[in-house]
């Protein structure tokens, strides 16, 4: 199994980089091939006038950015495991911009190149929410996985308390177990998917 994992954002040693490193521990228990990278390090244009009706003729490639060597990436992996923060029940900047770009895999019959790849997220949150905000973006992204034909592997998400101290070991083991089970293609919930 190859396991692309991004990483979403600007510190290398917050929240989500640490429910990231404890899913490491697992995919890397499991036995997977892993490539990881952080998002924030490429540089990716975001949608431009007109940009569906390149997409649908194949011309995304008209401006110069880093999607081409992302999408070779996203295209060699099995599974493409996302660790972000939360930023308003939604992804920070430039991995949503990321993840918009996703459009460049549409072919003109509405099929995608994507399709059959798994999906899985890990999110942190500030826990202070009256909703838990990792369960809206897990609800988008698994939307998102539905429209690009790839298969939603599942989410955990990670809890901090304002002054953002790490306090959730329990979801720290669970994004271990999950790192394994995704180095054998299978879901959060222990079906076997890929």
């Amino acid at each position: 199994m190859k396991i692309l994992t991004v990483h979403g954002s600007q510190d290398s040693d917050g929240n989500s980089a640490r429910l990231l490193k404890a899913s490491l521990e697992g995919i890397q228990a499991g036995g997977a091939e892993v490539q990881s990278i952080n998002i924030n390090e490429y540089r990716i244009t975001p949608v431009w006038k007109n940009y569906f009706g390149d997409v649908m003729k194949k011309q995304t490639d008209k401006v110069k950015d880093d999607m081409p060597v992302l999408k070779e990436k996203l295209l060699n992996a099995d599974i493409i495991l996302l660790a972000t923060p939360v930023f308003w029940y939604q992804l920070p900047g430039t991995m949503k911009l990321f993840v918009d770009r996703w459009s460049d895999f549409i072919n003109p019959d509405f099929s995608t190149e994507l399709k059959g790849k798994g999906l899985a997220l890990l999110s942190t949150h500030s826990g202070i929410n009256l909703m838990n905000s990792s369960n809206i973006l897990q609800s988008a992204m698994a939307g998102t996985a539905q429209f690009l034909g790839m298969i939603w592997m599942g989410g955990v998400d990670g809890r901090a308390h304002m002054k953002w101290e790490w306090d959730d070991e329990p979801s720290a083991d669970e994004a271990r177990l999950f790192g394994k089970k995704l180095a054998q293609g299978i879901n959060l919930i222990g079906q076997k998917v890929l």
